[in-house]
């Protein structure tokens, strides 16, 4: 318990709160081209076109509230983008759509830019965050969440590698600490592999 409340400290309870705000808005946020009667996975919604308007008002007005805001919201939406990076079949309803002229992007195309909106976003994501304290929250975070919808989702694995991969890829670039404990689990895994005896 004393763990966690240290934990808690590190991080500070406020950025907490509202980055787990921001992820749940940011979760559902793609699905508001129904609410604006777009076309369902319009690129307005299925992209970081929003992010990018949150991060231009962020170089004018810089603060942890909006930084832990932005940091949730980007990770919720790559997240978002990786379950719909994996649909049942690459037909009408999962392909991206262009805006106004309602015409779908090919399946080809749809897969290059959902890679690239899941790399921006997570970018993103990770440059809102300031120590590994909130590297491994944001990552909690997003586990939890691939936990929580695999019954919704029907999909676990593969959404769950991928973002992991990308994420401590990225992460990898900021916090030295990702690559320390890559080793030491090495280390470790070696050492217990050589220690079995047959």
């Amino acid at each position: 318990m004393e763990i966690f409340l240290e934990y808690i400290d590190k991080v500070g309870l406020i950025g907490i709160i509202v980055a787990v705000t921001a992820f749940l808005v940011g979760m559902k946020f793609p699905d508001w081209d129904f609410k604006m009667k777009l076309q369902h996975r319009s690129i307005l919604t299925h992209s970081p076109l929003f992010l990018f308007l949150l991060l231009e008002l962020y170089q004018k007005e810089k603060n942890d509230t909006f930084r832990f805001f932005i940091g949730g919201f980007a990770l919720a939406l790559a997240v978002h983008f990786i379950f719909d990076f994996f649909p049942k079949g690459w037909s009408r309803g999962a392909l991206l759509h262009l805006p106004v002229v309602r015409i779908p992007l090919s399946p080809r195309i749809s897969k290059i830019l959902f890679v690239i909106f899941i790399v921006i976003s997570a970018y993103i994501s990770l440059k809102m965050i300031n120590t590994f304290e909130e590297f491994i929250f944001f990552g909690a975070l997003a586990l939890w969440t691939f936990l929580k919808n695999t019954i919704k989702e029907e999909k676990f694995f593969r959404p769950c590698i991928l973002f992991m991969i990308i994420f401590i890829l990225l992460g990898s670039t900021k916090f030295d600490e990702i690559e320390k404990n890559i080793v030491k689990g090495k280390k470790q895994i070696i050492h217990y592999v050589k220690n079995i005896k047959f």
